[in-house]
């Protein structure tokens, strides 16, 4: 397949899937190009896939097997990225990972840090300083980005602790 049709297909996959918006994969009404394909995820991906990608890139083509290693390697990528984030987002509560949180607020102000860092990467560099990352914190609640991360948050959280009230409810089907 041609590079528009990967990219669209990447697109929807990770849309679809995933809900995920990757810039550079997603439309934004230019064409993907040489240049532009392979440069985003240069700096992330392992040599080899960035060599595989290029080579096929300068045929102008895509196999599905090559569509499918590189939806897998930027799946992978994010993945990866997401661990990293969420011990530094403790380390910045001053938590340790390695124990329970001791309540709901602490929850809140983990996965909050967590967005931060995850949606604008330039604020981990506040970390270590906590009157650094209040400010960043306050600001951030006033993106709109920001928000919707948190509402999808609540969201979960709130759908998690229904599960768990079903699993202790005795007329419950899903009880043990």
């Amino acid at each position: 397949i041609d590079q528009s049709m990967a990219r669209y297909a990447l697109n929807r996959y990770f849309s679809a899937h995933r809900g995920w918006h990757i810039t550079g994969i997603s439309y934004d009404g230019k064409r993907w190009n040489e240049s532009s394909s392979t440069t985003l995820l240069k700096s992330e991906m392992p040599a080899f896939i960035v060599e595989v990608l290029e080579e096929h890139v300068a045929h102008k083509r895509l196999g599905l097997g090559e569509l499918a290693v590189l939806a897998a390697t930027v799946e992978d990528l994010v993945h990866s990225e997401a661990f990293e984030l969420l011990p530094m987002a403790y380390e910045a509560q001053n938590l340790s990972i390695h124990e329970a949180l001791e309540d709901e607020s602490q929850e809140d102000r983990v996965m909050m840090t967590f967005v931060l860092f995850y949606l604008m990467p330039w604020t981990q560099k506040a970390r270590n300083d906590r009157s650094a990352l209040d400010r960043a914190l306050q600001r951030a609640d006033r993106d709109v980005d920001f928000k919707l991360a948190m509402l999808w948050f609540d969201d979960l959280k709130g759908a998690i602790k229904y599960q768990r009230h079903a699993a202790h409810n005795p007329f419950s089907k899903t009880s043990a």
